[in-house]
């Protein structure tokens, strides 16, 4: 009969710890990826998610227009998105200011 050397059997304890170290370097890796993806207050394209904040209650209230994992799901289509709903300096030249809209007319 022949048989195996069990050394091929039994994997060694330098493997075992190699393997070990690779998986930890890895889900540490993983870790880092997510947070930078998800908690990072940015788009992929640099942009701050958050357009405002309000304190209520001692408490910052952060919100943003568009909702946060949009940009991450379809980044094409929430720049384009992002681009139409902007008003064009056009529009913002002719836009009334704050003291011309509370002004009643008779």
């Amino acid at each position: 009969m022949n048989s195996k050397p069990s050394s091929a059997i039994d994997p060694s304890e330098a493997d075992i710890m190699e393997h070990e170290e690779k998986v930890n370097n890895y889900e540490a890796m993983y870790a880092r990826r997510l947070k930078a993806k998800y908690f990072s207050k940015k788009t992929f394209n640099g942009e701050d998610v958050f357009d405002t904040e309000v304190l209520i209650e001692n408490e910052t209230i952060k919100s943003s227009r568009w909702p946060c994992m949009r940009s991450f799901a379809d980044p094409a289509k929430h720049l384009g998105e992002q681009n139409q709903s902007l008003p064009s300096a056009e529009e913002l030249s002719v836009a009334p200011t704050k003291n011309q809209a509370s002004k009643k007319t008779s």
